[in-house]
């Protein structure tokens, strides 16, 4: 991560950053194998349905009271070391620090796009650095709380990267608590906390995407807590920050966690307030995004083989997003397990995958730990390599070759899993008749539902 902060503009020397995001990650996967083999991991998948991978407690590694103070010093290191770093890979920091600064001094950012003449007392060099300044924000109303609090301070990259920083502390403080509360080893914190996308793209590049993240771990931590208005005023801020931890709300339903869904839309009125004089312009932005951007998307590549409108795909793309959040609400037993299934589910649909989309679903690594999602991580990074030729072309063009080698990792490995838990589910059957393991693990999990249904209902 030193030497990737060292390396300047990361657009132009993006095979040398790759180099060392490879390395990074090598890394990372083999510190990923070491603590998923610690007493008490266990077997590494989720009961969610998306596969995991098979962790061997055999010939597990000794605990140490040192690993935990390690693993923090060494992640903590590694942000210190990026967040003076200039963003580079990506220009979306200032459009925060643009709207954060018409938030600060008490304008709406969503009536206007930031070119347009209304605001021209605000055009400085700041807007020489936007990208799309003719398209009015996307970012949601406690999102632009978040960048005028910022702003108030510093409208620089490294102030709000330092406010990252500070959300993220209490991120990794929820992960801890829900893994003793699981009875996990506390050195899983590991899956997230040296994840080298985490680092680049919210420490380099100071996306948003982490402060979301933030929120709806603290909510899930809350709602383990039985804190549920709680939980639902920080499941309030995770949607108004990034609209994508909605895709729960079904979930929720089925499980009639009303207390939580009601502080969650009090305290989503209350965020809105401020921005609702904008009227329907507060979605003008959104809806110019959902119609027309697109990046990194497996499905989008697929369908247009088979289908030539661009609308009708889009529409086919969210009708499968509304349908994979509805059986994540039959079939998920966690709260957790919903999320990161929902998570999982829109990267794989979505029209638009950014690298740095991927971050909330890594928060999550250290309680739902999956090897596809592990390796995904690291491949998406591949997504850079035609950064160079787009700085000097204007033309942006992602070979299909990248696309496959990204997504075929995650599905091989997903693969491998599958076969995996086949193969350990025929020897707890042992000389059982065939199929009778997979009745008995029906049966332990519809008691597990039916407990969790009636405790809901206690609630």
């Amino acid at each position: 991560m030193g030497a990737i902060a060292l390396l300047g503009d990361l657009g132009e020397r993006a095979r040398a950053m790759l180099l060392l995001w490879g390395a990074a990650h090598a890394a990372y996967l083999a510190a990923a194998w070491w603590v998923l083999r610690l007493p008490g991991s266990g077997p590494v998948s989720n009961a969610e349905g998306v596969p995991g991978f098979l962790a061997s407690t055999e010939s597990a590694p000794p605990r140490s009271g040192h690993a935990l103070p390690i693993i923090l010093g060494v992640g903590l290191l590694a942000r210190a070391l990026l967040v003076p770093a200039a963003p580079t890979l990506s220009e979306d920091v200032y459009r925060y620090l643009w709207d954060g600064r018409l938030v600060a001094h008490g304008i709406n950012p969503y009536p206007h796009a930031p070119s347009d003449p209304a605001l021209g007392r605000f055009h400085d060099e700041l807007l020489r650095r936007l990208n799309h300044a003719e398209v009015p924000t996307i970012y949601p109303p406690a999102a632009q709380l978040l960048f005028g609090a910022a702003a108030l301070v510093s409208a620089t990259p490294a102030a709000w990267k330092l406010f990252l920083l500070l959300l993220e502390s209490a991120l990794v403080l929820a992960l801890y608590r829900m893994l003793k509360r699981r009875g996990m080893p506390g050195e899983r914190l590991l899956l997230y906390y040296w994840n080298p996308l985490v680092l680049v793209e919210s420490f380099g590049s100071g996306h948003v995407d982490l402060a979301a993240a933030a929120f709806l771990v603290v909510s899930l931590a809350l709602y383990e807590g039985n804190r549920l208005a709680r939980a639902g005023a920080a499941f309030s801020l995770a949607v108004l920050t990034k609209y994508v931890p909605a895709l729960m709300i079904p979930w929720l339903i089925r499980r009639r966690s009303w207390a939580l869904l009601g502080a969650a839309g009090v305290t989503s009125l209350a965020l809105a307030a401020p921005f609702l004089s904008a009227g329907t312009a507060l979605t003008t932005g959104l809806w110019i995004y959902a119609r027309h951007w697109e990046f990194n998307s497996v499905a989008l590549c697929l369908l247009r083989e088979v289908m030539a409108s661009d609308l009708g795909i889009r529409r086919v793309l969210a009708g499968a997003g509304l349908i994979a959040a509805f059986l994540v609400a039959w079939r998920a037993r966690s709260a957790t397990g919903a999320a990161y299934a929902c998570l999982t589910s829109l990267l794989l649909l979505s029209p638009t995958v950014f690298p740095w989309y991927v971050v909330p679903a890594v928060a999550l690594l250290p309680l739902h730990a999956d090897w596809g999602m592990l390796a995904f991580s690291g491949l998406v990074a591949l997504s850079y390599l035609p950064l160079p030729a787009y700085r000097e072309t204007g033309l942006w063009t992602l070979p299909a070759w990248i696309l496959w080698i990204e997504y075929g990792g995650l599905f091989a490995v997903w693969a491998v899993a599958c076969a995996a838990r086949a193969a350990r589910r025929r020897v707890r059957g042992g000389t059982a008749p065939s199929g009778a393991s997979v009745r008995v693990d029906e049966r332990e999990h519809a008691h597990v539902e039916e407990a969790e249904e009636v405790e809901n209902e206690k609630r």
